[in-house]
């Protein structure tokens, strides 16, 4: 008798502390409202981009330079894929348009590679027809007063590169801000889109 009384008196105890244990995990864990919340940091916004059937018009504002490198300049990377993205998905809704190449306006201002740049740009639409419209979009340029002799000969790779996606002639066109900002624009006709084109 006195081994079943000690073995329900050990269960108890283990018991016991099972309980005591479940309670101080479920104390810890529990979410108490007073604490302060951890704040997520969002990265900072430097740009904004609009774009519709009548265009694009973006802008950066902020570092020139950060640890990723150009980053003022990686807005035309951004730009680059939006419109693309843009023109593709247009030509598959049947709406076909083409850029209006002398009405792009580039701007810089405080191009000094020392501090904060405003870069814009608005690249206009227009609407054209299957074989003339624009399904891609690239361009090539120099952030840093690159020769020119250096640009053209990256322009020539980027176009050589280009010919196994694109169809028929390319349009380019190079502009220059005051303060020395090179870009080549360059639009084409797609081959997954406008193959059946001259």
């Amino acid at each position: 008798m006195k081994r079943i009384s000690f073995l329900i008196l050990l269960g108890l105890m283990l018991w016991q502390c099972k309980n005591n244990t479940k309670e101080k995990n479920v104390s810890k864990s529990t979410y108490n409202e007073n604490q302060p919340k951890q704040e997520q940091k969002k990265p900072p916004k430097y740009d904004s981009i609009r774009i519709n059937m009548d265009g694009f018009t973006g802008y950066y504002r902020g570092p020139e330079f950060n640890e990723e490198g150009d980053i003022a300049h990686q807005f035309s990377n951004k730009a680059a894929k939006v419109i693309g993205e843009f023109l593709k998905e247009s030509y598959r809704a049947k709406n076909y348009l083409k850029v209006h190449i002398q009405g792009i306006k580039i701007t810089t201002q405080g191009l000094d590679q020392e501090d904060s740049v405003y870069y814009s740009l608005s690249i206009p639409f227009q609407q054209a027809n299957p074989c003339t419209a624009h399904t891609g979009i690239e361009h090539c340029g120099s952030w840093n007063y690159q020769p020119k002799l250096f640009l053209n000969q990256r322009l020539e790779r980027q176009k050589k590169a280009l010919q196994t996606i694109s169809k028929g002639k390319m349009n380019c066109k190079l502009f220059v801000t005051p303060e020395g900002f090179q870009e080549y624009w360059i639009f084409f006709k797609h081959l997954t889109y406008q193959g059946n084109c001259k």
